[in-house]
Parts: C-alpha cells; sequence; structure tokens
C-alpha cells in the first residue's frame, strides 16, 4: 500500500499525521509513504526529515520529494503517485491522522469488493461528510479527496488528478471520470480517519467558497448538459446579487470567474470521457449529490459499547428483509443484537441461516398470524440489549445509526435518542427478486422534540428512535389492538416518563409506495387508526411545568417566523 500526501506550510500537522501510523494493527513493513512538499516556507521539510528518521524502519519506506515551486493539490499528488508501485494507492491529507485499525479496514473493504469497485472512501471525524450514500451496497457518488484509496492502474487509467483545476473539486472530477468508464465508488465507513478541517463547525474558507464556485461551472462544461451550464452561470450572478460570504468575496469571484473562459476548451474538449450508461452527472447548485442532515454533527464514538438489541418485524418476504439485515451488517457498532421476529410461518429463517451467520441473529415465527404489534411485543420480550430499536424489514440504517445514538443516550440523562430519517417513495418492479425504483429522497420529519407537537401528530419514524429497554418494562409495549399508528401511541406514552434527545443528522430510511393506489388505501387505515388513538390519548395525562410549557412556546414561535 503507498500513502500520499501533499505538504505545503504543514508544519503543525506533520507529527501527529505519521506517527500515528505506528498504530496501525497492520503490517507497516507493506506501507510505502511518499510526502510532495510544496515549496513551504516555514519549517515543513525539517520536521518531515525529522519524523522520517524516528519512523522509517517501521514502515516499507518514506520518501520526501520536495518541488521547487507548489504545484497545487492535483499536480502534487499526481507526482507522489508515480514515486510508488503498490497496486493499492491511498491519498490523504496532511491534516489526518489514522486510528488503530483505519488501514486494516480499509484493507478488508478493498479485498472484499466486487472487481467493479475501484475507489474506496474512507470517513471523516469529527466531520462526516453530508453526501448520501447506498446503504445496502455502501456505493458513493463521489469521493473525498481528502481520505481515499484507488486502485493504481485505474488511477493511471484516467490520467490521475486534472492538474488543470487548481483547489477544490479536484476529487469530484476524478470520482466522475472513474465512474464514467463504469468503475464504482465504495464508501468504507468503518475505515475512519481523524481529519481537522475546520477548527470550529460552519466555517466559511475563503478560497474553498471561490474556487469551490468556479471549478462547479468547470465540471458542468466537462459533465453537465447545456441546461447546466447555463444554470451554473446564473447561480453565479445570483451570487452577486446577495450578501457576501466574507468581506471581498464578490471581488474574488468576478476576478476568478473573467479567468475561467480560457480554461472551457480544455474542459469541452474531454467531455466524453468514459462509456457507462449508468453514469451521469448531479448538479445540486454547488453540490454534487443530494447530502443528509448533520454536515456538522460532531461524531465520535460511544464512551462505552452496551448492547443494542435492534427489532426487525417481517412477514414473509425474505427477499426484502435481506436488504435490511445487510445495513446492519454494515453497522459501525458492533455489540449488536439482531432479533428477528416473522408475523407467521416460518418464510425467512433458511435465508437468515446461510446468508446472515455473522450477525448475531435471535429468529423466531409466530406460527400464526399476530399482528404487528404483538409481533414487536414479543420481540421485545426476547431483547436482552440495553436499548431498543426498531427496523421494520423495509427500512434501513446507515451505517452509523446505531453508533450515533447510544453516543447520545450515554451522554445525556434521556431515556430516548432519535434523529432524522429519508422518506423514500419506491416503485416495486418484483418482489422475488426485489427489484424496485427509488424516486425521491425527502426530509419530511426534521422536528426537534417537542411534547406538544409529538401529541398532535407523529413525526418520529418509527427506526429512527433508540430507547433503553427499561422504558418497556416500566410502561409497556405496543397496543396489540393498533395496526396502525401502534409506534406513535408508544412514543406519546414513553413521553410521559421521558424527554427524547434529538439528534439533527439522517441516519436512517424508511420507504413508502410510490403507487397512489397503494398510498391511497395505506392513508385511509392511518386515519381511521387516527381516531381510535386520539380517544385513546384521552386518558394519557401529561405531566408539564409552566416553564417547559412557556419554553416549547418560544420555541414553537420561533420556528414560526
Amino acid at each position: 500500500m503507498d500513502i500520499v500526501y501533499v505538504a505545503y506550510n504543514s508544519e503543525k500537522w506533520i507529527e501527529k499525521c505519521f506517527t500515528s501510523l505506528l498504530k496501525s494493527d497492520c503490517d507497516l513493513k507493506e506501507v510505502h509513504v511518499y510526502v510532495v512538499d510544496n515549496a513551504s516556507t516555514d519549517h515543513t521539510v525539517e520536521r518531515l526529515q525529522q519524523v522520517k528518521a524516528e519512523i522509517q524502519d517501521s514502515l516499507g519506506g518514506f520518501d520526501i520529494i520536495q518541488s521547487q515551486e507548489n504545484l497545487g493539490f492535483g499536480r502534487g499528488n499526481n507526482l507522489g503517485f508515480s514515486k510508488g508501485t503498490s497496486d493499492l494507492v491511498c491519498f490523504f491529507n496532511i491534516d489526518t491522522e489514522v486510528l488503530e485499525n483505519t488501514l486494516s479496514e480499509l484493507q478488508k473493504a478493498a479485498a472484499q469488493s466486487s472487481e467493479n469497485v475501484a475507489m474506496w472512501e474512507l470517513r471523516q471525524f469529527p466531520y462526516e461528510h453530508p453526501k448520501i450514500y447506498d446503504a445496502i451496497t455502501l456505493e458513493a457518488l463521489w469521493s473525498s479527496g481528502a481520505a481515499f484509496a484507488i486502485k493504481r492502474e485505474v488511477f493511471q487509467k484516467l490520467g490521475g488528478f486534472d492538474e488543470k483545476i487548481f483547489m477544490y473539486a479536484e476529487d469530484v472530477d476524478l470520482s466522475w471520470r472513474l465512474r464514467s468508464f463504469g468503475y464504482q465508488i465504495q464508501y468504507v465507513p468503518k475505515s475512519v480517519i481523524m481529519h481537522y478541517s475546520y477548527e470550529e463547525a460552519g466555517v466559511v474558507k475563503p478560497n474553498q467558497h471561490v474556487y469551490g464556485v468556479i471549478n462547479n461551472l468547470m465540471l458542468r462544461y466537462r459533465f453537465g448538459s447545456l441546461k447546466d451550464i447555463l444554470l451554473g452561470h446564473a447561480k453565479f450572478w445570483f451570487l452577486m446579487g446577495v450578501p457576501s460570504a466574507f468581506p471581498h468575496s464578490k471581488r474574488m469571484l468576478l476576478k476568478e470567474y473573467a479567468k475561467h473562459f480560457a480554461r472551457i476548451p480544455h474542459f469541452c474538449s474531454t467531455k466524453s470521457h468514459g462509456k457507462s450508461r449508468n453514469f451521469y452527472a448531479e448538479f445540486r447548485g454547488w453540490d454534487y449529490s443530494r447530502c443528509r442532515e448533520g454536515g456538522y454533527y460532531v461524531n465520535e464514538f460511544p464512551t462505552e459499547t452496551p448492547k443494542v438489541s435492534v427489532i426487525v418485524r417481517t412477514c414473509g418476504r425474505p427477499a426484502v428483509l435481506r436488504e435490511t439485515l445487510i445495513s446492519l451488517r454494515n453497522q459501525t457498532y458492533h455489540n449488536l443484537e439482531v432479533v428477528v421476529v416473522e408475523d407467521g410461518e416460518n418464510r425467512s429463517g433458511d435465508m437468515i441461516e446461510k446468508e446472515f451467520s455473522d450477525l448475531n441473529i435471535v429468529y423466531f415465527a409466530t406460527g400464526e398470524k399476530v399482528g404487528r404489534s404483538k409481533a414487536g411485543n414479543l420481540a421485545m420480550e426476547r431483547a436482552s440489549g440495553k436499548y431498543l430499536n426498531f427496523l421494520d424489514d423495509d427500512d434501513l440504517f446507515y451505517a452509523d445509526h446505531v453508533e450515533v445514538l447510544v453516543s447520545q443516550l450515554l451522554k445525556g440523562k434521556n431515556r430516548a435518542a432519535y434523529a432524522f430519517a429519508f422518506e423514500t417513495p419506491i416503485e416495486v418492479h418484483s418482489r422475488e427478486p426485489y427489484e424496485y425504483t427509488v424516486k425521491q429522497y425527502n426530509s419530511v420529519h426534521t422536528q426537534e422534540f417537542n411534547k406538544i407537537i409529538l401529541c398532535h401528530h407523529n413525526y418520529i419514524p418509527i427506526e429512527t428512535i433508540m430507547f433503553e429497554k427499561s422504558l418497556f418494562e416500566e410502561y409497556g409495549g405496543l397496543d396489540e389492538s393498533l395496526d396502525a399508528l401502534e409506534d406513535w401511541d408508544l412514543w406519546v406514552r414513553y413521553s410521559l416518563h421521558t424527554d427524547f434527545t434529538c439528534v439533527k443528522k439522517t441516519t436512517s430510511i424508511y420507504r413508502v409506495p410510490y403507487n397512489r393506489k397503494i398510498s391511497s388505501e395505506r392513508q385511509k387505515e392511518l386515519d381511521e387508526a387516527l381516531a381510535v388513538v386520539r380517544e385513546k390519548h384521552k386518558g394519557y395525562i401529561q405531566n408539564i411545568s409552566v416553564y417547559e410549557l412557556a419554553d416549547m412556546y418560544a420555541k414553537m414561535n420561533r420556528l414560526a417566523q
């Protein structure tokens, strides 16, 4: 494995960056480091030479390549790449630190990937890039340039980073060119790297803002349609009419905008790189994919790892269940128990035994139909975890769902915590094999915890919330007379005894039918259940102080403004 770093006036990062490699649990004699210094004017080179002397005997090699000029990100990385020979090449920013299992998890993912996967993106702490990825396959639309690995032969085939792109979007361009040749990018959430890109959340970096806008335009020439190009220019001039992102930002943007016209022929002449019919470029404003909530959520590992029991209710559709279990296999939190309850005959047991022996699964079938609520209660009774979390067989967790909620529950006093979710209407083409099309990713429920609003309607999808099993033991489970809105009734009842911690990060997906007829039928069931639950809620008494009521009113008032 080769690791390439580019340094420029980076002396403060040197020691921690490279000594962190020594903690790795992989064979470091198979790791060769190449550092390209972009003509630093501080003590970067001296610090690199000191660190090299200290750690080179533990590595397969440590080379320092000194440039007489600032080559920039792309040219610098291309130069470092040219010095190595390993089949797998990592490109890491100099302001990063690896953890003990960062490299071994990356190597494992690369070894287990299918042949057409050619790039692997690491998960960054404390700020994970919020772009979406496939919760089942872990396929990503593009990879951040701060921490990724790529097959040497593919990087060579692509011609490396485009050296005409200076600062920001080089990574998107490389990723899209890779995908245009039919290769795939895989996110590796279990391979975590610390990246100190921001001193605090939400900081606006002048160069990132300016070059991010200009290079977005350049990528539109290479990958976009005429409409994409025209929209890019329209958005640029819109920026000129709104308040400046920082002092002199408009002047800087106009200067680079005037210069960008000379580069247009280069990007237009390389417009058709690959021939993959499955690739398309997605321009979402100045972003390159839909993003999840939580771009500045501070990720951290839980201080403890209590057992979490995930309750999976299913009913005679193992092909659908398979995807849900794969999303559990992808979880970054390891102390998991998966309790699968099949409402009716055993239809999924054989599939679970053959395909998911690596998961700690407790499976049982009820034999006869007992209903969603009864099945859920039976599963909660069998669960042995401190925390419980529902995940019905057509819903999915993103890889860090359990990790995020356990961290929050351990830190706070509340006995339940929930995060946000995407609602994805899907058009099902076949149940066996399970084939469907995701029509949209909708952020529907992004409501902070509010007892008053929760009493009025449910804004907490069932799979988003984790709660102490003690709540079930003390206050009961799902109302077995309900076959719809049973989760809302449960949350209202538990809210009588604890507040819920709201985590502003999208960590799960729940699917809804795209077919209007099916949606209408489901809505009718919900409307009928609503009347029943409303009547039931007349007997629930919320104990709430005047202070809490005033605080809720103030928050609701701010949201309404």
